[in-house]
């Protein structure tokens, strides 16, 4: 195995979502085998302490990822778990700790850098690492920023060199014997003409008058039997018309698509929104949507931006991120929608300040 990996570090009950969603963007960076993320990569049936040191003996970097309760998770006797010996948390990052592997602190969902004396004595030399922070409006500005650091630690996967299709080279087309020979076509056929025309006499040289006819002949000569069938097929429809006054009849067989009508729709939110909440505060959020996925920029009455986010729909549900730019706070929005689609509500809250605040979205533009 080769001494080359990034191991990952975390609680479920924490930061799983975080760690999961990094882990993706550093095995796109170094390649698939190249990250190593907690439990999640041990065999079944292996021992939990011997796989983890094992796992340990192939890395440089450990990211421990470090939430609002990474602290305070505490056992079903109230006790906090990182003061007990065989918490596996700490067991991989004293282990790191212990043999000089690069440990990396990494800070979600608002977290802070926990002090000496809330920690266990052999996982108090990691309040003297450098931590880095993931914030969920800042995603992507910040594991660039994490992947700069890792770059100098571990050596990307190179990437794929894209294959080089030559063109097959084209062979002349044949021509064939009518594009040979037109103009010789052309030329019978004039000739043809010029005699037609030569051995034609006038009409009135002949004594035969051309035939004529006219709409009173056809009406004279027109077939009974035709105009039956006309009068019966309109009886026959003014009958349909008059046991079925609605038109609805003919359509009982016709249905949509399973896709359309028992799919649910995903609403197109991309545009100019008012947001407002119950004390009267009002902003303007602006949506650009790509198929169930969005951001958005919050703006005050001042037209100042004041936020930022990004989330996803599943139906008539709206969950995103969101941070205040103007306060520096994070955020979750959890709003639904009716059927039309241009008014959302929900709740806005802040992990953070454990508060809760009941908002409205209505559209300004159509």
């Amino acid at each position: 195995m080769a001494d080359n990996k990034i191991f990952v570090s975390y609680r479920r009950q924490d930061a799983s979502g975080e760690a999961g969603r990094l882990v993706d963007h550093l095995r796109e960076v170094y390649g698939e085998e190249s990250v190593f993320l907690d439990v999640e990569t041990l065999e079944a049936g292996l021992d939990f302490v011997q796989a983890i040191d094992k796992a340990l003996n192939s890395c440089k970097v450990l990211i421990a990822m470090i939430g609002p309760h990474w602290i305070n998770v505490k056992d079903a006797e109230g006790n906090s778990r990182l003061f007990h010996e065989g918490d596996f948390i700490r067991i991989e990052i004293a282990a790191a700790l212990k043999r000089n592997i690069r440990v990396i602190p990494v800070l979600v969902n608002g977290a802070v850098m926990p002090t000496p004396e809330q920690l266990p004595d052999d996982l108090q030399a990691l309040t003297r690492r450098h931590a880095q922070e993931l914030s969920s409006s800042r995603w992507k500005y910040d594991c660039d920023q994490l992947v700069a650091v890792l770059d100098k630690i571990i050596e990307p996967a190179p990437k794929p060199k894209p294959d080089i299709i030559k063109p097959k080279p084209i062979a002349p087309k044949q021509k064939s014997w009518l594009a040979k020979n037109y103009l010789w076509l052309i030329g019978i056929f004039v000739v043809i003409i010029i005699l037609i025309s030569l051995i034609s006499s006038p009409d009135d040289e002949t004594g035969f008058e051309p035939y004529q006819s006219t709409i009173e002949q056809d009406d004279q000569f027109s077939n009974p039997v035709e105009e039956d069938q006309t009068k019966t097929n309109t009886e026959e429809l003014q009958n349909i018309r008059d046991s079925n006054p609605e038109g609805t009849e003919i359509y009982d067989n016709l249905s949509l698509p399973e896709s359309e009508s028992n799919q649910p729709l995903i609403e197109d939110i991309s545009g100019y929104w008012l947001l407002s909440d119950n004390q009267g505060n009002t902003s303007t959020l602006v949506f650009n949507q790509y198929n169930e996925d969005f951001e958005f920029i919050e703006y005050n009455v001042f037209n100042v931006e004041i936020g930022e986010g990004t989330g996803s729909i599943n139906g008539n549900q709206l969950t995103a991120s969101y941070y205040n730019s103007l306060v520096e706070i994070n955020g979750n929005l959890k709003l639904s929608t009716s059927t039309n689609g241009q008014t959302w509500s929900g709740t806005v809250t802040f992990p953070s300040l454990g508060t809760s605040t009941n908002i409205q979205l209505q559209r300004i533009n159509p």
